[in-house]
């Protein structure tokens, strides 16, 4: 009997035990005084909301860098080192972003690099793995040649102290050189994310950072600081590029001194940066959002009716129903007959309208109640939960085509 409940649990009385921890740790996680609801980067879906532990690893003093700290996941969730991941601070339970799910927080409104951190170590305990993390505290800014053009690159990483106790000055024979040491942390995005991750999270590619590479890395335009790359290590954890960095002089001619970029121009004094211009347009895309219902035939059907006269209550959601919405995009008319394109792809969003006099944490949950769930490109269904908190609240609804040419709004209230 023992064996059989022992083998029901694991193969022996350690695996048994591991097992058990797993499910205290599982079942008592949030009640931890270091709970925190993160906000992380996974290369595999995306930006989304994590539970995590966040722990002291050492005690913080002036006399050396900036310490690391422990980040631990739920029982057998694990991420790979160099992903990003914004932890509230101790002044509020929330990040702040503007939009509680942002598709890209670096151009959030409540963007808050104070709170961005970024996993650099990985501790392999026996049970309950613990992360080592770094908080971000530089946006590094260089110019490159990207497939035969010069393009303005960045990457947000950790700017650590090399312990170099030089006096920064180097001497030689006939010559008197900055000699002042640093470190810089990033992560290896393009291994992490790969061609497609980069597009679709919108970072830059930092196997471009290469030796003799020049940053700024000073928020003083009088007398901007400037550092040149001297080794990349790039293997050692994998996900994370660790830079060494001397300090360089300031070159009047090539450094952008307004965007505190070096090499911005060239010998010239010319922009290496290209900027196309837009091709012109030979018309005008335009987008709608329709309403849809399942007909007689169990189809989907649009209903087509022009958002200027439509009649109000193809605007109203019942709480505890179910509403489809399909955006269509034009490319012109003719002979009086709109041209559809049906390439498109949407990006759709769902907002509550009137904040005012609301909390952060109830207009979290008047969102959280609200349901979108995406059947293909193009359609979408909204659920309004079975709730009375909803009823007579009005949402936003916007959705706005992957190339970001066209955008389309509508308001939806909730009816009892």
């Amino acid at each position: 009997m023992y064996q059989s409940m022992l083998t029901s649990r694991g193969k022996n009385l350690s695996q048994a035990r591991r097992k058990q921890s797993d499910m205290i740790m599982n079942a008592t996680f949030t009640g931890d005084t270091g709970y925190k609801r993160v906000y992380i980067l996974d290369p595999e879906n995306g930006w989304h909301y994590e539970d995590a532990k966040y722990s002291k690893h050492a005690t913080v003093s002036i006399l050396k860098d900036a310490v690391d700290y422990y980040l631990q996941f739920r029982p057998k969730v694990h991420y790979p080192i160099g992903v990003y991941v914004f932890i509230p601070d101790d002044t509020d339970d929330e990040i702040g972003f503007e939009d509680y799910e942002p598709d890209n927080p670096f151009e959030d409104e409540g963007f808050d690099l104070n709170k961005l951190w970024m996993i650099v170590n990985r501790n392999d305990e026996t049970q309950f793995v613990r992360y080592n993390i770094l908080k971000c505290n530089w946006d590094f800014k260089w110019v490159c040649k990207v497939h035969g053009k010069m393009e303005l690159m960045h990457v947000i990483g950790c700017s650590r102290n090399a312990n170099s106790y030089t006096s920064g000055v180097w001497t030689a024979d006939y010559t008197v050189g900055l000699d002042n040491v640093t470190n810089g942390w990033i992560p290896d995005t393009h291994y992490l994310y790969g061609d497609e991750g980069l597009k679709e999270y919108n970072l830059c590619d930092t196997r471009y950072m290469s030796h003799e590479q020049r940053f700024v890395m000073s928020h003083n335009k009088i007398n901007p600081k400037v550092y040149e790359i001297t080794k990349v290590v790039d293997l050692n954890p994998m996900g994370v590029i660790n830079l060494t960095l001397k300090q360089d002089e300031w070159n009047e001619k090539r450094d952008n001194r307004e965007l505190l970029v070096c090499d911005y121009y060239d010998d010239t004094g010319e922009t290496q940066i290209i900027i196309p211009e837009a091709e012109p347009q030979d018309s005008t895309l335009t987008s709608y959002i329709y309403t849809a219902h399942v007909n007689e035939n169990n189809e989907l059907e649009i209903d087509y009716v022009d958002q200027s006269i439509r009649d109000t209550n193809y605007n109203k959601l019942q709480i505890n129903g179910t509403y489809y919405f399909v955006a269509e995009y034009y490319t012109g008319t003719v002979g009086g007959e709109q041209i559809v394109d049906p390439d498109r792809k949407s990006e759709w969003k769902l907002k509550l309208k009137n904040v005012e006099g609301l909390t952060d944490a109830e207009i979290n949950r008047l969102d959280k109640l609200m349901v979108m769930d995406k059947i293909d490109d193009n359609i979408i269904s909204i659920h309004p939960k079975k709730a009375s908190i909803l009823i007579g609240h009005t949402f936003t609804l916007t959705v706005t085509d992957l190339e970001g040419e066209s955008r389309s709004i509508m308001d939806v209230e909730v009816i009892g």
